[in-house]
């Protein structure tokens, strides 16, 4: 229709004359021609393959229609709404029906956040226990009656009190005497977590925890070395009784010092001692000593206790064995002696050390060589032959050991001519 037709339509129609009426009827806007007709072709075009509009350019009322007729929920923001509306026409065109889809899905949306709900109690009930409330839980989980429960729960409440005061005080100790103080101290941990808890105190280091400090942390979890643990020279070379004693691993002790504590040098603080009470295995502080507390009563001063004393008396007694290389050469030919022995005492015979017959490598060595007699060392009242002579006065020598030939090296002052 023509923009003349239109205003000759309008004019029989009874509209109003006059030059505002032209000026309004000149204003009434043609229909698409050329280029405006094919844009309007491609609007079209934006549409789904199956004639339905965009998700995305639908308004928030349509797709409300379209869930309804879903059977799916309306409420919710757009951004909701566009999301379930694109996952109803996913299950529509996959031939399932979208309002049993979702509740299924909803349904599994649930199980899980009840399974993430119920792990969450756990861990909380987990550290409950740990913490020293395990009767209130145990009572709760277990359909304790309202007495005991309460009960409970009241000797909870004291022992958080009773945490409370003992802060109070020790933070009135680190404030009146004990900030600044510096030397050893022994901090509290959770059972066999000695080495554990030491690792993350010694993490402190390098951090804005450990800035007020003079030197960095020292922590040690003092061990008793077994008898038959010893370091070589090299390995203990310019290093302090200190760091030798922390050398001693958990599989070369023979016991534990002091179960359940670890050992630390440092300058007290409040910032440090606030990061060694949010250690997981560091349960504080030992502490010990009086003061007044109120007018009349006395409580215990929870001012960490200074341990400097007792330092040299733990080393001296937990410092393991240093050898030399020629010690531990001894121990070594000791105790292949030993192995050698124990191999050779099932098969020895009437003869002993007096009347052993050599074998025919002793022949041939006592052919060309003497006859001696081991007076002195590990092969202490052993005999043989003399093989061969060193430069630095030792010999080679063959003994015979339990029946059989070993080859050893011997000193001019552990054996004789015989």
């Amino acid at each position: 229709m023509s923009t003349a037709t239109v205003a000759r339509a309008w004019t029989s129609a009874g509209a109003p004359r006059g030059r505002r009426a032209r000026e309004r009827r000149l204003r009434i806007t043609p229909p698409p021609r050329g280029r405006a007709r094919a844009r309007a072709r491609d609007d079209d075009d934006d549409d789904d393959d199956d004639g339905r509009p965009r998700v995305e350019d639908m308004t928030a009322r349509e797709m409300r229609e379209e869930l309804r007729a879903f059977d799916l929920p309306t409420s919710g923001r757009k951004t909701s709404l566009v999301a379930l509306l694109e996952k109803a026409r996913a299950w529509a065109d996959a031939g399932a029906t979208p309002r049993a889809e979702w509740t299924r899905e909803a349904a599994a949306e649930r199980a899980m956040e009840d399974a993430a709900r119920r792990a969450a109690e756990d861990r909380r009930m987990e550290r409950r226990e740990r913490r020293g409330y395990a009767d209130a839980g145990g009572g709760r989980r277990g359909g304790g009656s309202v007495v005991e429960t309460t009960r409970a729960v009241e000797a909870m409440k004291e022992r958080g009190a009773s945490e409370a005061r003992r802060e109070f005080v020790v933070q009135r100790a680190m404030s009146e005497s004990g900030a600044g103080r510096e030397g050893w101290f022994m901090l509290e941990t959770a059972e066999n977590r000695e080495e554990r808890a030491r690792e993350m105190i010694l993490a402190l280091n390098g951090t804005k925890l450990t800035r007020e400090q003079r030197e960095p942390l020292v922590a040690w979890v003092p061990r008793v070395p077994r008898d038959n643990f010893y370091l070589t020279e090299e390995d203990t070379e310019g290093k302090s009784e200190l760091e030798l004693c922390q050398m001693v691993g958990e599989e070369d002790m023979a016991e534990m010092l002091q179960p359940g504590y670890v050992l630390v040098r440092c300058t007290l603080t409040q910032t440090l001692t606030d990061a060694f009470n949010d250690l997981w295995s560091v349960r504080g502080f030992a502490t010990g000593g009086s003061s007044r507390f109120g007018k009349k009563s006395y409580e215990k001063l929870n001012q960490p206790l200074s341990m400097d004393d007792q330092i040299p008396r733990m080393i001296r007694k937990c410092v393991p064995v240093v050898k030399t290389d020629e010690q531990v050469k001894a121990d070594e030919a000791r105790v292949e002696v030993q192995e050698v022995a124990r191999a050779g005492r099932q098969e020895r015979d009437e003869n002993d050390g007096d009347d052993l017959r050599p074998t025919s490598s002793s022949e041939v060595g006592a052919a060309t060589s003497d006859r001696i007699e081991v007076h002195d060392g590990p092969f202490k009242g052993f005999k043989g032959f003399i093989v061969s002579e060193n430069d630095d006065g030792s010999v080679e020598a063959t003994l015979a050991i339990f029946g059989r030939d070993t080859n050893v090296t011997l000193t001019s002052d552990e054996y004789k001519c015989i």
